[in-house]
């Protein structure tokens, strides 16, 4: 799998380039509840700037290395790829849209929306 991966922060946003695209593992179920969703596109929004800017870090990542590096994006737009035994209502191939609450950048997995 690929993703778009941050690995520095750039508080006055000069950088020409904040993320590279990076072959990261592939996903796989580890719950009976959980879902994959292939990403076919993911929105970039003011979240993802204050991420880069290191805004929350004083209260998230204070020492500099908890967060980084983190895969950004989490306005999704995709397809179901997989589904856990417990799942219901939702099948592979399903479009669907994903948000993540924006209570702080690392939320639990279980609080994800999937919209169908």
């Amino acid at each position: 799998m690929r993703a778009q991966v941050l690995r520095a922060y750039d508080e006055k946003l000069f950088n020409d380039q904040w993320v590279t695209e990076e072959k990261v593992p592939d996903l796989r179920l580890t719950k009976s509840t959980d879902v994959i969703v292939r990403s076919g596109g993911a929105g970039v929004c003011r979240t993802d700037l204050h991420i880069i800017e290191g805004v929350w870090k004083p209260h998230m990542d204070p020492s500099g290395d908890k967060l980084l590096p983190i895969i950004m994006g989490h306005e999704n737009a995709g397809w179901i790829e997989e589904v856990g035994k417990e799942v219901e209502g939702l099948k592979k191939r399903d479009p669907v849209i994903v948000h993540r609450p924006s209570r702080g950048a690392r939320r639990p997995r279980s609080s994800w929306s999937i919209l169908v």
